[in-house]
């Protein structure tokens, strides 16, 4: 059974992108702009769940041939059920996409093992996970149980502007928070790790983290498009197995394949020089 990071380098090598589309769609009246369009809730009858299924669905129709992952923010996903989360999967497979379920899991071993079981349930590659509560190797063994196994990708410094307080200014045993993360990741065979592209993480930063938790370990890379992060430093200092989150600047564009594309392009262009 193959590994979630032999699978992602499959589809890295055959999708020849190192793109993730970003999946947060909000309703009308959760926020003014950048929601999802009236057309998917008159398709849904107003049923909110599943007009933002139908939205993802679509966006991974018009957007899956230029990228590597597909990445749906479990905030943005509440009251969807197992068969339409199934189905958002099981969609990102046939494009050839890898799946990951940014739920930022963070709890201890128990809770840890019932979200692990509904994810498998769902149909997706890898979680997103918090390190802070200590039980990251715990979390490795129940998600590496599955078949196949379960990515579990460690948030190590976010995107926000106020991560550096506890990311960075904290420290262990001496050592800032990120980077015991980073550590931690490599001892405990995790699969990858998230760092944001915004302006407070520098190029040594993620050169640091990728010595730090390994070359083969998967890094996701959130911030590019509407917070303004700059993709150059990550396709400078970050290593090959990358995936670089593009969430609003896809999701809501006018022509999202275009954009799609776009990105792809841009991308790959800065990994060739």
């Amino acid at each position: 059974m193959k590994s979630f990071i032999e699978r992602f380098e499959e589809a890295l090598s055959v999708k020849d992108s190192v793109l993730c589309i970003g999946a947060d769609p909000a309703i009308p009246g959760q926020r003014e702009k950048n929601v999802v369009p009236q057309i998917f809730m008159d398709m849904a009858k107003g049923e909110d769940a599943e007009a933002r299924t139908l939205f993802v669905l679509d966006l991974i129709d018009k957007t899956g041939e230029f990228g590597v992952a597909v990445k749906p923010n479990d905030q943005y996903m509440k009251g969807l059920s197992l068969k339409q989360h199934r189905r958002i999967a099981d969609r990102a497979h046939e494009h050839g996409l890898i799946a990951v379920y940014d739920c930022k899991l963070g709890d201890i071993g128990d809770t840890a093992e019932a979200n692990l079981f509904w994810t498998a349930r769902m149909g997706y590659d890898a979680v997103t996970f918090h390190a802070t509560p200590g039980n990251m190797a715990e979390a490795v063994k129940y998600a590496h149980g599955y078949k196949p196994p379960i990515g579990v990708i460690s948030l190590v410094l976010m995107s926000n502007p106020e991560a550096p307080k506890y990311f960075r200014e904290a420290k262990v045993n001496g050592n800032p928070v990120y980077l015991s993360i980073a550590e931690e990741i490599k001892a405990v065979g995790a699969d990858g790790f998230v760092v944001g592209a915004t302006g407070h993480v520098t190029e040594d930063d993620i050169r640091n983290v990728r010595l730090l938790a390994g070359s083969d370990k998967v890094g996701l890379f959130p911030g590019i498009g509407a917070q303004g992060g700059d993709d150059s430093k990550i396709l400078r200092a970050a290593g090959r197995n990358i995936m670089i989150n593009v969430g609003r600047a896809l999701m809501y564009a006018e022509d999202p394949a275009a954009a799609a594309r776009s990105y792809r392009d841009r991308f790959n262009l800065s990994r060739s020089k």
